[in-house]
């Protein structure tokens, strides 16, 4: 049976952990899922559906960050039965998740491989895989963390991890022997300790409820009412404390005996002829001739010999060195002849410095020469960007407006060349998508892998077919306000858009980050620059380290997985980031208090800074209006610990107010507005339908939003979906800026399924209405002749021709022509990834928005063309006629969207 390795990201300075997938016939198996896996699938197509197991080398977000959102994709897709395998705390971490994941028809077996159990291993049909524990220097193991874990607190982790993922389907044995052993349970929180949804949010929730019900609406992927008061029973269970554990595990690897060669003259000689009988024989069966007489495998069939051996070495710094090279469980590999043989590949994992070090050099060399050794250590990979279509696109809109969209920061040299680490002939740099035949022979395969273009590269590269001059050059640097988004779709990442996250710096005072989703710390690396400044971005004045140290908050509108998967590594670099500083800054956490308990519970697992965070729960702060809501306070104990910690995340920011309001989303989802003694005002949505709070947030004070971010999901003509999972559209967005008298809009939280740049219209802006405002464009005068629906304007483009229709697609009189009128002086932008809008910036979109548009309809061409290029090479040749026919109706529909 042919299996190997593929590569899915090595080990750079951005991301630090090396993922690799073991590929069967009937299986795949992924060793670590770092922030970034599942982005990095999809750009490469990486077929993640057929997962049967995950192996993790530590229990720490470095390695584990990008698992819970896989798994919710996954869980989405149907996957059932999984089983993720690590060391001790895996359970707990597991179980932390609760809080924001409900999948229990899933299936997810955790198992945890410790050291000290004998039964510490995972076996199938396909693999055997044996852990082998590391500790760093002057560490010994604790009783905790050798052996198997029978006690209370761990029966309570696994129930709490089972009501998340459910049980896998015959992993847990039926016993039937009397009297059942009653089983200890996980205890409840205080009643409350959430804290109340209120009551202007529920009752704009139950008329959406009521639209929901009399519309025709989509139901994929949308959960059900008491999805989230399930969700919140599972998250009101405690979870026994535990304490981070420095462990490290290596795998040893065993792949499926190899069945022995066919001799076919053999099975003629014997009188068999061609056919079924051969593969009988194959399978081990035996045949019966006509005759009576028996042929048995043996007499055709060679011998069966051992699988190959893969190794994989996660060595985190040279602190573990002593405990690696001294590990009694690769004796074998430097002794015994058969392991030898067995011996394809070893896959090293190393933090930086580790290569380098004599001792593991020494160690490595001892292998037998006939083994691959695969480097994957941040000092020999280049540190380039892996998104190639966001770049190319991105590229794109950066020749249009440099100033607005920001280049990476990406290399293509790496510090030491490969050949300084041994000497050996068989030395491989692993690059994402490059497999490594283990059977029936070991051998590099690099066909798949696509060469990295540096940003660059990628500029020179591209030919933009318009003019892409900046048409206005902006003034210099002279916005108060800058809001810089790092991602800017929704629900899961893609290839061109990463999910939501937003970051502000204050000049003189200090940076704020608005949602965290999912490789925020990575992109904001690429974005700031490490450990050197990126000086293409002119906008903040900062390279990662500086403004991690000068982070003062961190807020979090609510508790979906695509708004806040990011935190935990942006607190643990913080943390680091931090720790030296004298005296030790504090961080403000504004958020709902689901999310202070989900740090509460991953902190056992690891140091991400708990001590010096302040809390703020967001429902302690809302906005009191008589006419709306009165302000929550949870308890008065907890009130005045926020209102210390809210007073000192004013003065640590300049600000002069902050406050929230309740959403139409999920339970506990607000809104939030910040206003700053300087004058200016933002206001944030988060994921919301149109909403009468977050319009009165908007008006409440003397100034009216200097920028509103609002999430703009889907376009309108999707504004059933939106109805049904609670997100607004394109031309509600804009009516809600308009509402509140926004004086800027930003949209952002783009539907992944959106490319293009979004578009509103008049007719639409104009119905939006919401409780205690009703329509909110009412008091703005109809433009004459402005009165077109959306339907109207399509059926206007059908009527054209190809080019005049793409002429108009193009053209700025698509979006603001026909809302002149009713938008009056509000000027609206469109985010896009690693850009940065000032109140500057979004006037200037207007006057570029036809060569954006440009830009983006180029990529959806080449998109278009790529995904047919790769259709045409898996169907025959009779059949790519009408497949182009196909592919051209497909791209006359993509510039009708």
């Amino acid at each position: 049976m042919k299996w190997g390795v593929q590569v899915v990201k090595p080990t750079t300075y951005n991301t630090e952990s090396t993922s690799i997938m073991l590929q069967f016939p009937n299986g795949r198996y992924l060793f670590n899922c770092g922030e970034g896996t599942q982005r990095l699938s999809f750009e490469n197509k990486t077929r993640i559906s057929k997962l049967t197991a995950v192996f993790l080398t530590r229990v720490d977000w470095e390695n584990m960050g990008g698992l819970p959102g896989m798994l919710l994709t996954l869980a989405d897709t149907g996957a059932r039965n999984m089983t993720v395998c690590g060391g001790p705390n895996l359970t707990h971490a597991m179980a932390a998740t609760r809080h924001f994941i409900l999948r229990n028809d899933m299936g997810v077996g955790v198992k945890e491989l410790r050291d000290g159990d004998a039964t510490a291993a995972f076996t199938d049909e396909n693999v055997k895989v044996t852990p082998v524990h590391i500790y760093p220097d002057g560490y010994t193991a604790n009783e905790q963390e050798k052996g198997p874990d029978s006690s209370k607190a761990a029966v309570i982790r696994k129930q709490l991890m089972q009501r998340a993922f459910g049980i896998q389907s015959e992993s847990e044995p039926q016993h039937n022997s009397g009297r059942k052993r009653r089983e200890p349970q996980p205890q409840q929180k205080k009643k409350g300790y959430y804290g109340q949804q209120c009551k202007e949010a529920a009752l704009e929730e139950l008329l959406q409820k009521l639209e929901q019900q009399g519309e025709d609406t989509a139901k994929k992927r949308t959960r059900s009412f008491d999805h989230d008061s399930k969700q919140l029973n599972n998250s009101e269970m405690m979870l026994p404390p535990t304490v981070p554990t420095p462990v490290a595990l290596c795998y040893i690897v065993e792949g499926p005996e190899v069945p022995g060669k066919f001799d076919v003259n053999a099975a003629k000689a014997l009188g068999l002829k061609p056919g079924p009988v051969f593969s009988r024989l194959v399978k081990g069966e035996s045949i019966t001739m006509p005759d009576g007489t028996t042929i048995s495998p043996e007499q055709c069939v060679g011998p069966t010999r051992p699988g190959g051996i893969v190794l994989i070495i996660d060595c985190p710094s040279v602190a573990y060195i002593n405990s690696l090279t001294s590990s009694m469980q690769f004796t074998p590999f430097f002794e015994d002849k058969e392991k030898q043989q067995r011996l394809r590949l070893i896959v090293h994992s190393l933090g930086a410095g580790v290569a380098q070090d004599l001792r593991y050099k020494a160690w490595a060399a001892r292998f037998p020469s006939n083994v691959y050794h695969m480097l994957s250590a941040p000092e020999f990979i280049a540190d380039n960007y892996p998104f190639q279509r966001h770049l190319r696109i991105h590229s794109s809109m950066i020749a249009v407006d440099p100033h607005t969209y920001i280049q990476p920061q990406a290399t293509s040299q790496a510090e030491l060349p490969l050949g300084s680490f041994i000497e050996s002939k068989n030395l491989i740099l692993p690059s994402s998508m490059a497999t490594f035949d283990i059977e029936p022979k070991p051998k590099l395969d690099e066909s798949a892998v696509t060469p990295l273009l540096t940003p660059q590269e990628m500029r020179a590269k591209i030919q933009p077919s318009y003019d892409s001059s900046v048409t206005v050059q902006p003034p210099a640097n002279d916005d108060d306000l800058v809001v810089c988004p790092i991602g800017t779709g929704s629900s899961v990442p893609s290839t061109y858009r990463n999910v939501s996250g937003n970051i502000v710096s204050v000049k003189g005072y200090g940076g704020m980050i608005l949602d965290c989703g999912e490789s925020t710390a990575s992109l904001l690396k690429r974005f700031l620059g490490y450990p050197q400044r990126n000086h293409n971005n002119t906008r903040i004045q900062q390279n990662y380290v500086e403004f991690m140290q000068s982070l003062r908050l961190l807020y979090v509108s609510h508790m979906h997985a695509d708004h806040h998967l990011g935190a935990i590594q942006l607190l643990h670099d913080w943390s680091q980031q931090t720790a030296h500083m004298n005296p030790q800054p504090r961080l403000t956490i504004l958020a709902p208090a689901r999310f202070w308990s989900w740090l509460e519970d991953y902190s056992g697992v690891q140091n991400i800074g708990l001590h010096r965070l302040d809390f703020i729960n967001c429902s302690d702060i809302r906005f009191a209006d008589p006419s709306f809501e009165q302000a929550g306070k949870s308890n008065m104990a907890n009130w005045f610990r926020a209102e210390r910690a809210l007073n000192k995340l004013k003065a640590d920011l300049g600000l002069s107010d902050v406050s929230t309001c309740s959403v139409i989303h999920c339970p506990w989802a607000y809104g939030v507005s910040l206003t700053h003694s300087s004058g200016w005002k933002l206001v944030y949505s988060g994921d919301t339908r149109p909403c009468g709070n977050l319009v009165a947030l908007g008006r409440a004070g003397d100034k009216p939003p200097t920028i509103l971010l609002h999430e703009a999901t889907l376009p309108d003509d999707l504004r059933q979906d939106a109805v049904a999972k609670r997100h607004s559209t394109v031309s509600e967005a804009v009516a809600m800026a308009l509402g509140m008298g926004a004086e800027n809009l930003l949209l952002t939280h783009f539907s992944q399924r959106c490319l293009t740049l979004p578009r509103w219209y008049h007719a639409n802006i104009a119905q939006v209405k919401v409780s205690h405002y009703g329509i909110l464009a009412a008091n703005n005068s109809l433009a004459a002749g402005g009165n077109q629906t959306m339907d109207s304007k399509m059926d206007e483009f059908a009527d054209m021709d190809s080019k005049a229709a793409d002429e108009a697609e193009l053209s700025e009189s698509s979006d603001f022509g026909d809302t002149k009128g009713i938008m009056r002086n509000l000027k609206v932008a469109s985010a896009f990834d690693l850009s940065a809008y000032g109140p500057s910036d979004i006037v200037r979109y207007k006057t570029n928005v036809a060569k954006l548009k440009r830009a983006m309809f180029e990529e959806m061409k080449l998109f278009i063309a790529e995904e047919d290029s790769e259709k045409s090479e898996e169907i025959p040749a009779n059949t790519k006629k009408s497949s182009a026919k196909a592919s051209k109706k497909g791209a006359q529909r993509a510039k009708a969207k």
